[in-house]
């Protein structure tokens, strides 16, 4: 998948969630914060580091380009837009009181109707579907809000951004892990991704 543009990258983790093993940090051998190494002691003759963690982090550039490459989905990126609420219900994202707020202090955003608005969530989950089994693990999910409203929650449009591992809950750490995802979408906020729309070639 990784030519397609569809890979992940895997970052060490502290195994006590206080910092990733990523940019300038990566060639490090123990946590700034606990002291604790990110590899488990070798065994025999092995000369592979084993990380305690892995963070997988799937880039989401590729993935947002590629809803304006497509014909299905590159005419329904500007919906949002064009949308308006009807007697005040809220059917979409778009209609509430935070994107309202958004638009008034950024316009400059709101004037590009192709840039893009999304919405990120994540929930614990067990993998292994056992209730008895100790161990969870939190997959971070991106849903595209310039899409209509039955098309933004579909499964097809909700793209993984990252899976944090577990058993253990992440407590307030979870913005440990966020951080490649922060630093990509800061990343596009400021200098944005050049894309080929096709629907307005």
């Amino acid at each position: 998948m990784k030519p397609l543009g569809l890979g992940y990258q895997k970052i060490d983790i502290c195994p006590n969630f206080c910092m990733l093993y990523y940019l300038k940090n990566a060639e490090m051998t123990e946590c700034m914060t606990c002291g604790h190494s990110p590899y488990k002691p070798r065994t025999g003759r092995g000369k592979t580091l084993v990380a305690y963690k892995k963070l997988r982090y799937f880039p989401m550039t590729t993935k947002l380009q590629r809803l304006f490459m497509s014909p299905r989905t590159a005419e329904h990126m500007t919906w949002h837009q064009s949308h308006h609420a009807v007697d005040g219900v809220m059917v979409h994202p778009s209609d509430g009181e935070a994107c309202k707020h958004f638009n008034n202090v950024h316009p400059y955003f709101l004037a590009e109707s192709r840039n893009v608005r999304l919405g990120l969530c994540t929930d614990r989950f067990n993998p292994f579907r056992s209730l008895a089994a100790p161990y969870s693990c939190w997959p971070v999910i991106l849903t595209v809000y310039n899409l209509p409203s039955g098309m933004c929650m579909r499964p097809e449009f909700m793209f993984l951004s990252m899976v944090i591992p577990g058993p253990s809950s992440l407590g307030w750490n979870i913005d440990v892990f966020l951080r490649p995802l922060i630093d990509e979408l800061t990343k596009l906020w400021s200098s944005r991704a050049l894309t080929y729309d096709i629907s307005r070639k």
